[in-house]
């Protein structure tokens, strides 16, 4: 299983700074939640800095949490995003999201995949996490007040410049 983990990162036609971050999703080196409990002066980035400025203060931040479940940080308009271009791009229906698949998504494969969807659900997978830690980072270290459409926003940016690469090289 771990073979397939790091061939899938090795053959993601994504930039190499995104293939680092799923690899550290996957070997669990995220720094998010819990793991700022036992740093001094970083204690306040345990919870959840989106839920924090809509008065949740009790909101532990997990990948779970920042990828799936919260509200306030654009994640979900994000998952609609890839779903939309998915749809446009394939029959296939759009997988449900969870952590195992984030973990997962360079091992991801359909049987008979002639049209590269495989390929495609990877791309879309890692980016639309991208833009989400993007969007948590300048929310939670810079303290910027990030609206949850500049999460959308950033994903689209990301996959206009991806296509925009792949036309370039074709």
């Amino acid at each position: 299983m771990t073979k397939n983990l790091t061939k899938g990162f090795k053959t993601l036609r994504v930039p190499t700074w995104l293939r680092d971050h799923m690899r550290c999703i996957v070997i669990g080196k995220l720094k998010c939640g819990t793991f700022w409990s036992n740093i001094l002066g970083y204690k306040d980035r345990v919870h959840c800095s989106f839920c924090k400025k809509k008065g949740l203060l009790d909101t532990i931040e997990s990948e779970q949490h920042m990828w799936i479940n919260c509200e306030n940080n654009g994640q979900s308009q994000a998952w609609v995003i890839s779903r939309r271009i998915w749809r446009k791009s394939t029959d296939r229906p759009w997988p449900i999201i969870s952590t195992g698949l984030i973990r997962g998504a360079t091992t991801q494969s359909f049987m008979d995949n002639i049209s590269k969807d495989s390929k495609r659900l990877h791309i879309l997978i890692s980016m639309t996490i991208w833009s989400i830690w993007k969007s948590r980072n300048e929310n939670t270290i810079n303290n910027w007040d990030v609206m949850p459409g500049e999460t959308t926003a950033l994903l689209e940016e990301l996959i206009r410049d991806l296509v925009r690469k792949s036309w370039n090289v074709t």
